[in-house]
């Protein structure tokens, strides 16, 4: 390993450090300063949006999808926008002409598995495709937990926007199973069939390329 590579993470600390110094400034001196990010309530965002919202004063505005959540911190609808690293369409933020990347954070999520209604009728029923209702990001979920039952099924996917709206369309009979958290679970009055803990990500704030400047990078 170099040098240069030891060396990395002292850098990385600075700017974290000094990113979220800025930032933390810029909201306390502008109490209710609104930030955008996915919902409905339960999601993974709502729930960090929410702690940060209560840390700092902020507001919060949720949006059906993150096309929405950029379109609206782009219009200056919301002063932020708060998206998860793990999301598919993270670059259209970094690459967009007129957003900075303002600060980042590690912050972990709820409990996701997979999930069924509450009805007794068993899941390895029949022997044809089982529906999913799953977000593209979390479906590797499902191979990965998904009981030994239902291993050898064909998964026909049904596309949702969070991982509440996948709860919900289970829980309408829109698709067989669900890849959703334990929010998601708990509000729709659905079942787990299997779990794994959350995952710590790293969370993501962009706003305005013409607000206040953000630190240059400590290696810059």
């Amino acid at each position: 390993m170099s040098a240069d590579t030891v060396a990395l993470p002292g850098p990385l600390a600075e700017e974290y450090t000094a990113r979220w110094s800025e930032l933390t400034g810029r909201w306390a001196a502008r109490p209710g300063t609104v930030l955008g990010t996915l919902g409905p309530d339960g999601t993974s965002s709502q729930l960090v949006a929410g702690f940060l919202a209560r840390q700092h004063g902020l507001s919060v505005e949720l949006f059906a999808t993150f096309d929405e959540v950029l379109a609206g911190v782009v219009a200056r609808e919301v002063d932020f926008a708060l998206v998860p690293s793990a999301y598919q369409g993270l670059t259209r933020f970094h690459w967009h002409r007129d957003l900075r990347l303002q600060a980042f954070f590690p912050q972990a999520t709820p409990e996701y598995g997979i999930a069924a209604p509450a009805s007794p009728e068993p899941l390895a029923d029949g022997e044809g495709p089982v529906t999913v209702a799953a977000m593209w990001e979390v479906r590797r979920i499902y191979a990965e937990v998904v009981p030994a039952a239902l291993r050898d099924r064909e998964v026909r996917w049904v596309d949702a926007a969070s991982t509440q709206h996948a709860a919900e369309i289970a829980a309408a009979g829109g698709a067989r199973l669900a890849v959703t958290n334990a929010p998601g679970v708990r509000a729709h009055g659905l079942r787990w069939v299997a779990t794994r803990p959350g995952a710590e990500i790293l969370w993501t704030l962009f706003g305005h390329a013409d607000a206040a400047e953000v630190p240059r990078t400590a290696t810059a």
